[in-house]
């Protein structure tokens, strides 16, 4: 299907939920006609069932407008705080022929999000937002911000096109969706209907983002909007892995670096590192189904198509346009760790506790499995290596896994949670530990400060019993006897948010969900973040 066709589809789609709207309005307005001009029980029925539509309308819609207005995720920043750097945005906008956002909010992140508070589901105009993250501010130059948020308003208050409406309707079904759910009979209808919509409408809204791009560099220049698409993808990556291999885990046992961007500055400052995620860059990401956007290498090369135009950017760093840095990024810091329970501690506090915690956790998943195949309530060193001997490990961690989960992603379960239980009994037995390394968020150690290689160990072993040699030669190496046992107590290593009274979640933007303790209410890919290794060099 040419582009032509498929933005007249969209829009006829979007015509659809539309006139749907209007027929059910319809409906509502004729049952009340004909209960007012007739007494007869059709009548009684049908004012019985306009007062339940309103009922349903009258609690539904504010709650829906609740729902759709969301708190400030970070510290407004107003023009008195900040002159120079909102200058900078109504320059922007003046350029793009927009009026400029109403409210800025710096955040403690890699983002840059326009949005509009809207509500009635997305139909109703609501206050210009834009956030930015204090990351971006941190590593782009002033030119590269610029590009970077002249993109932003181009994609949501850009020139009005068929591709902005039919981007918007996507949005619009996106959030149908999250209000009815998508487990709901009426989610799954939306729900497919917004997959075809998707399907259908993608090649008019990657133009609409592509040509947004284009009118960025137009402004601001070419080289500086390839260099600021880049370096947003290299930091948003960045920041990504940083705060799952160290943030998260600090979170679950109530702790907290003192100073957290700095702390991402050294993890970016590691050697290899930007190298690595450079690489990693180029790779396919999976994107949300209703906010997607064209790949990094399609739009440098819509930028790249563009005549060139020599400009140079000789600009200072985007930080630099705030009045006082250190005091806007303590006021960041502040926001982000609002709960008073997380305690301030060094990387080298924090990454032991926090390893320590994880393999215990998957510890206990693994003897949980052990008792509910008849194994009792403790499980022994020496029944996990026959467990791993008889190729049953697999097996045993099934009934953790969505139903007709591939053989791979069982044995990537079952090496998680082996290597977690034999972690944890090296660390209670005093000879094993975590070490805190830039390098990896998860490295284990023995007593001399040697490296482990006890994944890797696992993983042979898993692929051919005949290696589970190895694993016995690594116990012995620890003093760990295949009599050893552990239980399913909670001990010293339960994660805090899993205890009554505390919250779920105390760190803004780490999900609730890798801070849960109980195995079966976690996701596939939850049970799956045990301690391993990102990024290694």
């Amino acid at each position: 299907m040419k582009y032509a066709p498929r933005a007249v589809f969209s829009m006829l789609m979007l015509a659809g939920v539309c006139a749907l709207a209007a027929a059910a309005i319809l409906a509502v307005t004729t049952a009340l006609v004909v209960a007012a001009s007739t007494r007869d029980a059709w009548a009684i029925l049908a004012a019985i069932a306009v007062v339940g539509m309103l009922a349903v309308v009258g609690l539904g819609v504010p709650a829906a407008r609740r729902q759709q207005r969301k708190p400030v995720e970070g510290v407004l920043i107003t023009g008195d705080e900040q002159p120079l750097l909102w200058v900078e945005i109504c320059i922007v906008a003046e350029g793009l022929h927009m009026w400029p956002p109403r409210e800025l909010v710096l955040a403690p992140d890699a983002s840059v999000i326009a949005s509009e508070n809207r509500t009635w589901l997305g139909l109703r105009p609501g206050v210009r937002r834009l956030q930015l993250g204090e990351v971006l501010l941190a590593g782009l130059t002033e030119r590269q911000l610029r590009a970077v948020i002249a993109h932003e308003l181009l994609r949501f208050w850009g020139p009005s096109s068929f591709g902005r409406v039919i981007h918007r309707g996507k949005k619009i079904i996106g959030r149908v969706v999250d209000a009815v759910g998508e487990d709901s009979r009426a989610g799954r209808i939306v729900g497919r209907y917004g997959r075809v919509y998707v399907a259908v409408s993608e090649p008019v809204i990657r133009r609409h983002e592509l040509d947004a791009d284009r009118l960025s560099a137009n402004l601001v220049g070419n080289g500086a909007t390839s260099a600021a698409l880049r370096e947003v993808a290299v930091l948003s990556n960045g920041w990504d892995a940083f705060v799952d291999g160290y943030l998260a885990p600090a979170a679950a046992v109530q702790r907290r670096p003192e100073d957290v961007f700095e702390s991402f500055a050294q993890f970016l400052g590691y050697p290899t590192r930007r190298a690595q995620l450079e690489e990693a860059v180029g790779e396919p990401q999976p994107q949300p189904t209703y906010d997607s956007h064209p790949s990094l290498a399609d739009r440098l090369a819509a930028v790249a198509s563009l005549p060139d135009d020599d400009t140079r950017d000789r600009s200072g760093r985007a930080l630099d346009m705030l009045r006082d840095p250190d005091r806007e990024i303590r006021r960041v810091h502040q926001w982000m760790f609002q709960d008073p329970d997380l305690i301030p501690a060094t990387w080298e506090e924090i990454v032991p506790q926090a390893g320590r915690a994880a393999a215990r956790q998957g510890a206990r998943k693994l003897v949980r499995l052990g008792h509910e195949g008849g194994l009792g309530d403790r499980l022994a060193v020496g029944d996990l290596l026959d467990i791993i001997r008889y190729e049953l490990a697999d097996e045993m961690v099934r009934p953790l896994l969505d139903e007709g989960a591939s053989q791979e992603v069982e044995r990537q379960m079952a090496a998680r949670l082996v290597t977690a239980f034999l972690v944890t009994a090296a660390i209670e037995a005093g000879t094993a530990s975590y070490r805190f390394s830039w390098a990896a968020p998860w490295q284990l150690v023995d007593g001399r400060g040697e490296v482990e290689e006890l994944p890797r160990l696992v993983d042979a072993a898993l692929a051919d019993p005949a290696e589970v040699c190895a694993l016995e030669l690594w116990l012995g190496s620890h003093e760990l006897g295949l009599d050893l046992e552990l239980g399913d107590d909670g001990g010293p290593d339960v994660p805090a948010q899993s205890l009554p009274g505390v919250p779920a979640q105390s760190l803004p933007g780490v999900p609730a969900q890798s801070l849960r303790e109980d195995p079966r209410a976690d996701s596939v890919e939850d049970l799956m973040e045990g301690p391993r290794p990102i990024l290694v060099p």
